[in-house]
């Protein structure tokens, strides 16, 4: 998917440069326009929506860019190519101040609706999809999530795919069709956020899929709130899942970490600490200790004492019993 959408927008922009082409609308930080205002300080470009706008946005190499929703959508321009795409050596923050702001496509294309290469970091707005085996995100760079909704609008779309890496803090992911809300083909940790597949929804087999391409996938787990229909994880040949943490609408005993257990309470399952009972080992080498009766020199004075006294009496009664005689 990553490759044809490179070859596919790679024609587009070399029609745009030989010939004008008005179906093709890339735009970077420095000629943006439109509803879009753009401000350099310190070395970071400043993006802010005022108002809802169709751009193909484009961050290069070297340049770090926050991009302020304010409340509005952002769409695609050009059939085919994604909504935001930020290339190898390029960094994006996406934020929104007033909330309510989106990232979409007008389309049903295969492209991704953001495609990150670079470094992205996502922290609100609403990332979502549609396009027959498309994505929200796809995610071959460096990917943070911290809040926001990643979600699909349709059937055979991926919410979040992960080719590179990706650490999840936080946010809300969900499906509401028929496949799983993230598909993790490479580096993933998720700390915290929502995984959510909706009520009534009896598509999606799994929340979270573990399908390397290439290599091994790894996916560790040890936080946030899982709720599925059929099952979280569906794990592919030896990608690895551990599990450390969180509260799940399925049972997850199978990928536990080492010193952790599942326990059930009130329909959800949730991981908690082995408890163990430690016992001190016995020192086969450690010297036997014995007990040995030590005298109170006073309780021996006063039995002799004692003794002495009725040896004494003894002997003036036998006295006196003869001189009666």
């Amino acid at each position: 998917m990553k490759k044809a959408f490179k070859m596919f927008c790679g024609l587009f922009m070399f029609m745009a440069l030989v010939v004008p082409f008005s179906g093709v609308n890339a735009i970077n930080v420095d000629n943006i326009g439109g509803n879009v205002t753009s401000k350099k300080e310190d070395g970071v470009w400043h993006l802010t929506l005022n108002g809802g706008d169709t751009k193909d946005l484009e961050i290069r190499r070297d340049e770090t860019v926050v991009l302020d929703l304010n409340g509005f959508t952002l769409t695609n321009y050009a059939d085919g190519c994604s909504t935001i795409w930020v290339q190898p050596g390029g960094t994006l923050t996406i934020v929104d101040s007033k909330g309510n702001g989106a990232i979409k496509k007008l389309n049903a294309s295969g492209a991704p609706v953001v495609n990150n290469e670079g470094t992205l970091t996502v922290e609100a707005g609403t990332i979502s999809s549609k396009g027959e085996k498309s994505a929200a995100l796809l995610n071959s760079g460096t990917l943070t999530v911290s809040g926001g909704t990643i979600t699909a609008e349709e059937d055979n779309v991926f919410g979040l795919v992960n080719e590179g890496t990706a650490v999840i803090n936080g946010g809300n992911f969900v499906q509401a069709h028929n496949f799983s809300v993230v598909n993790n083909a490479n580096k993933m940790e998720i700390k915290d956020g929502n995984f959510t597949v909706e009520d009534g929804n009896t598509g999606a087999y799994s929340l979270i899929t573990n399908q390397g391409s290439t290599n091994n996938a790894t996916l560790e787990v040890n936080g946030g709130t899982f709720k599925a229909n059929k099952g979280v994880f569906y794990n592919d040949g030896e990608d690895e899942i551990t599990v450390s943490g969180g509260t799940y609408s399925h049972d997850v005993s199978a990928y536990l970490a080492d010193g952790f257990e599942i326990k059930e309470e009130n329909g959800e399952f949730v991981l908690v600490e082995e408890t163990t009972t430690s016992e001190t080992p016995k020192d086969e080498n450690e010297p036997t200790q014995t007990t040995e009766t030590v005298e109170n020199p006073k309780t021996n004075d006063s039995i002799l004492l004692v003794l002495g006294t009725l040896a004494v009496s003894g002997v003036v009664a036998f006295v006196a019993k003869r001189k009666l005689s």
